[in-house]
């Protein structure tokens, strides 16, 4: 199989507040983010999209837009989601968004007028118990 790009780093936090419980102001996943970019040795700046885990629930998806919001500022990266068009296949996700994220990556795809502004994908997972994870690749 060809290689689509390169891990360059990754961060994980836990908010452990419950099962289902997620903050409101994003804690968690920022840190995990930060944690990525830092393994990465790269900066916010550096990203050229991120793959929020988007699964459509408004506490979710308000609680990661904090966090992006609190990395990147005023000015992120463009920010897309899949599992609209692939559902949530839970333990499968992350690396499904991967592949779709490098491959997004290799062809600068995008469905509006915002294109990647490098080549670099920052992908983003949660999960039971307040788990975040984050993951920065390059594509090849």
């Amino acid at each position: 199989a060809p290689v689509l790009g390169e891990i360059l780093g990754g961060g994980y936090a836990c908010e452990a507040q419950g099962l289902t419980v997620i903050r409101d102001d994003g804690d968690g996943l920022a840190r995990a983010i930060l944690q990525a970019l830092d393994d990465a040795k790269l900066l916010p700046a550096d990203v050229g999209m991120v793959v929020a885990h988007g699964n459509g629930t408004p506490q979710s998806d308000v609680s990661e837009a904090a966090a992006i919001r609190r990395v990147f500022g005023a000015a992120p990266p463009p920010v897309t989601a899949f599992k609209w068009a692939i559902g949530h296949t839970i333990a499968a996700a992350g690396i499904l968004e991967t592949v779709l994220a490098l491959a997004a990556l290799a062809r600068n795809v995008s469905a509006a007028a915002q294109r990647p502004r490098t080549d670099v994908a920052l992908i983003l997972c949660r999960g039971f118990a307040g788990t975040n994870a984050a993951l920065v690749v390059r594509a090849r």
